[in-house]
């Protein structure tokens, strides 16, 4: 399939939300580490700090990627077909040209 110049693209840089994930993974990190670790006198729990940062990672970049396309608007001639890519408009018109 190829691209169309004419129309504008939607683009998005992956920069901010990987820098937001990674801050939200070592808060958590940290925190699970130090929480995890029971006292002053205990060794800190660094495997459950790694756990807890690579879920928050994650998680953030998911949510983020999900609420990115949620927001994406969808082309202008999507819905205008027939078949699955009936319009709902008015579902009982045949497509023009037809």
């Amino acid at each position: 399939m190829g691209s169309n110049p004419s129309k504008p693209q939607w683009q998005q840089s992956i920069k901010a939300p990987l820098i937001f994930s990674l801050v939200m993974g070592l808060i958590a990190g940290v925190t699970g580490a130090v929480a995890a670790t029971g006292g002053s006198d205990k060794a800190l729990r660094i495997d459950v700090g790694l756990t807890a940062f690579g879920i928050a990672f994650i998680a953030c970049l998911l949510v983020i990627s999900v609420m990115s396309m949620a927001g994406k608007e969808n082309p202008k001639d999507m819905g205008t077909g027939s078949g699955v890519n009936r319009s709902s408009a008015n579902p009982d018109q045949k497509p023009k040209g037809h």
